[in-house]
């Protein structure tokens, strides 16, 4: 991993954790404020993004959508930041999670700093991270019991519908026709479209792992 990649994940837990510290000496309107400025950076994002698309002209329906899984994980967290949901916010935490965490630390980039693709990965990326840090540490963000089978059944409803659509219409959306350019942990996953099946299995038991500290907490819980 190159030092600039290294860098930006550096960058991204120092502010998870400084997060953490606001939200235990903060409550009422700083906390909500905390929050809605979290919501802010990811809507700023999408915005920047698709006006930099749009003076360019390059906004095309093959690949400026908001179809790719981590734009939906991406709405899920400012939704749950600006109006908490509780299906909002599990996607947001079992996608953002599992999905999002692998994704930034094997970036689907080739360039570094001080390059545009970089920043606006991480800006990203590390967004919806620090999103699911504030949800746990400044809304009580909780898991429910089935959650993780709710989400997972979300995303398979999502890969059915964004996955038809690519495959009529030529598109890759959410890698489910080809894998990233770049080196990630898909290379590991098998050849299409073995390697969407080993995604679920991949999905099943990172859910699996996210939920296991919640399902032990409430038995301790009902234990006591």
């Amino acid at each position: 991993m190159s030092v600039d990649r290294i860098l930006a994940l550096l960058i991204i837990a120092i502010l998870g954790c400084l997060i953490v510290l606001a939200c235990r000496r903060w409550s009422g309107a700083r906390r909500a404020w905390l929050g809605r400025a979290l919501a802010l950076t990811l809507v700023a994002y999408a915005v920047t993004i698709y006006l930099q698309l749009a003076a360019a002209g390059e906004l095309s329906v093959s690949y400026a959508l908001p179809l790719e899984l981590c734009h939906c994980v991406m709405f899920a967290c400012v939704l749950s930041l600006l109006r908490p949901n509780r299906l909002a916010s599990d996607v947001a935490y079992f996608c953002g999670l599992a999905g999002t965490l692998p994704a930034t630390i094997t970036p689907d980039i080739g360039r570094g700093l001080p390059s545009w693709e970089y920043i606006q990965f991480f800006w990203a990326h590390g967004g919806v991270l620090l999103a699911v840090v504030f949800l746990i540490a400044g809304q009580g963000f909780k898991p429910r019991p089935g959650s993780m089978w709710r989400v997972f059944i979300a995303v398979n409803v999502y890969a059915a519908v964004v996955g038809a659509a690519d495959a009529a219409l030529g598109w890759n959306y959410g890698y489910l026709c080809e894998k990233p350019a770049h080196p990630s942990l898909m290379d590991y996953l098998g050849p299409w479209p073995w390697y969407i099946l080993s995604l679920e299995a991949v999905a099943i038991a990172g859910f699996w792992l996210l939920d296991l500290p919640w399902r032990l907490a409430r038995r301790r819980a009902g234990a006591a």
